[in-house]
């Protein structure tokens, strides 16, 4: 039967349905049927029941859009059960508006081929389910000067860190990133659908999508196969027509009933001239009204090709930058669920070797660390490459200097909320702190001065007689704060 989706919850993937009674039916992600839809409140399905009302399939109908240029209403909708119907009853229609137009069209005087439909309205209906995934575009929302991340690279990374931060902090619930895994998911399965468009055949959409609604062109289909089917007849008669001549012919020379026969054969003779005008008027109309329809098709299929061509690609940039919009989001909200993070700040980033906010781009520099760099497949050759040229533009390191555990803790979370990107090594020995300024050139070295081996004076002199730091600027931390110790003391 019919119904409408006015329920879903994409975290668990169970919905329910309404029918034209009204009545409620509960559908999980087990027997949502359709791999080219994701569920969404307010749209129209197609679904069956077994004795008990349990929802044993339910799919996305065919038919969502009742606007102006629908042919079927709403109502229509609500009362047939299923969409064969109501696409029987669309064909009836549709039969009965062409053979009106047949009727009512003089095809000795026409000239050209009405459009009933036009190519653009063509191709959003056939690229419906992409413009619907667009459209949830409208509910994100990214800072203007947000850098943008791309989906191709992140995807793969961002359930397991998502996973990360729902495991380390239970009282993250994962409802509250309901709202951009919908989307993503909806943008996701329009994105893979975009393969199968790539290695269409346009001609054959064109035929399918485009001609086959257009009742003027079907009406002159009509035309054309009258026309020469009336041909056909008359060809068919006027053979039969000639060998009853020859026969009368006959007849008369042996002069058999030669006034019967000679007026049968006048008869006949008349009967074939208006034979011969009837087939030759109906080939030159068949002719005529071949020659309108190529023209049309023509015309038309080179404009629906061009179209094809640039709405294919406007809905692959849309929906591949709204995934990039998607994944920057989510991203953003795990990185910041993380620094808000009680559980993490007591667990992960009192640890001194965790020194970066575990988001995509930490995981995906984890991924590549276990990676033999001279042997990586083509698809981590640029996922190298990728993370590599964020890391140039928006990497920078940071030290402090301290065997406090706490001041370590509080200092490196302020410094990673101004960039997700930031390093921030924690030196709590002299033994690591020499190895740090040796390899690393930081961006700014905060020293800790009352929980140092040595004043501060000699650990700047120290890091400066390095090449790599001797640019580096320092803050002399002075506050004095009690806390735990890391117990690493030389």
């Amino acid at each position: 039967m019919h119904g409408k989706i006015v329920r879903y919850l994409s975290s668990n993937g169970k919905g329910a349905v309404i029918n034209l009674s009204r009545k409620l039916f509960e559908f999980t992600k087990e027997t949502w049927h359709d791999k080219k839809v994701i569920p969404a409140v307010d749209m129209f399905v197609e679904f069956r029941c077994n004795e008990a009302g349990q929802v044993t399939d339910c799919k996305a109908s065919r038919y969502q859009d009742f606007g102006n240029h629908s042919m079927i209403s709403e109502s229509e909708f609500w009362h047939h059960e299923t969409d064969e119907q109501l696409d029987t009853l669309l064909s009836n229609k549709r039969d009965a508006i062409v053979q009106k137009i047949y009727k009512t069209t003089d095809y000795q005087k026409i000239r050209e081929i009405a459009v009933d439909i036009k190519p653009m309205e063509s191709l959003k209906k056939y690229f419906s389910q992409e413009f619907s995934a667009i459209a949830f575009l409208n509910d994100l929302h990214l800072p203007k000067d947000k850098f943008l991340y791309d989906y191709t690279h992140l995807k793969r990374f961002s359930a397991k860190t998502l996973d990360n931060l729902l495991y380390s902090d239970k009282t993250i619930p994962k409802d509250d990133f309901i709202e951009e895994l919908g989307i993503m998911t909806r943008l996701e399965s329009a994105f893979s659908g975009l393969t199968r468009y790539q290695k269409v055949n346009v001609e054959n959409v064109f035929k399918e999508h485009f001609l086959a609604q257009q009742c003027h062109y079907q009406a002159l289909i009509v035309a054309i196969n009258n026309a020469k089917d009336t041909a056909n007849l008359c060809q068919k008669r006027i053979n039969a027509l000639k060998s009853d001549i020859l026969l009368l012919q006959r007849r008369i020379q042996s002069k058999v009933d030669l006034e019967k026969n000679s007026q049968k054969l006048e008869k006949v003779q008349l009967e074939l001239k208006k034979m011969g005008e009837s087939e030759n008027f109906n080939s030159n109309l068949c002719k005529r009204l071949l020659h309108l329809k190529e023209q049309f098709e023509e015309h038309y299929l080179k404009i629906y090709t061009e179209l094809y061509q640039k709405t294919h690609e406007r809905i692959y940039k849309k929906i591949k930058s709204g995934l990039d919009i998607c994944i920057t989001i989510l991203n953003d909200k795990i990185y910041h669920k993380i620094l808000k993070s009680v559980s993490l700040q007591k667990n992960f980033f009192k640890n001194a070797n965790n020194d970066r906010v575990p988001t995509m781009t930490y995981f995906i520099e984890q991924y590549l660390e276990h990676l033999n760099k001279d042997k990586l497949n083509e698809l981590d050759t640029l996922l190298y490459h990728y993370i590599n040229k964020i890391k140039k533009k928006q990497r920078k390191y940071f030290l402090i200097v301290t065997t406090d555990e706490q001041e370590s803790t509080n200092l490196k979370l302020k410094i990673l909320c101004q960039n997700e990107l930031y390093s921030v090594k924690t030196a709590y020995k002299r033994t690591l702190y020499f190895s740090l300024i040796n390899e690393i050139t930081f961006e700014k070295i905060y020293i800790d001065s009352a929980h140092i081996w040595e004043n501060p004076e000699g650990l700047i002199q120290e890091a400066k007689a390095f090449k790599a730091n001797a640019q580096t600027s320092f803050e002399i931390i002075s506050k004095q704060v009690s806390g735990n110790r890391f117990g690493f003391l030389e």
